[in-house]
């Protein structure tokens, strides 16, 4: 993964706008993931670390899929330690 091309989804761009997201910062929570999980509905990897946004530190995940050529980055969302463990626990994601 450390040497593929991130290219960036149309949904994940209008994320980055609507929500103020430096446009760097998927791709570096994709690379430097603190933790990563598989969601287990839509085969999608989910890389979750923690980085500034809106001024402070947040939880924030990045939704992604990868070919054997590149990673698609589909979605950035702020979050929090509940909605990952809820997510675990229910059987959503798998590490």
């Amino acid at each position: 993964m450390i040497g593929k091309l991130i290219r960036y989804s149309d949904h994940l761009e209008e994320r980055l706008v609507l929500r103020h997201i430096e446009r760097a910062l998927p791709e570096r929570i994709i690379r430097e993931a603190q933790r990563s999980f598989t969601d287990t509905a839509m085969g999608y990897s989910i890389a979750v670390t923690t980085a500034v946004y809106r001024g402070a530190d947040h939880l924030m995940m990045v939704v992604f899929e990868e070919t054997e050529s590149e990673i698609v980055a589909i979605s950035i969302h702020p979050l929090d330690e509940r909605d990952v463990a809820r997510k675990v626990r229910n059987g959503r994601w798998k590490q």
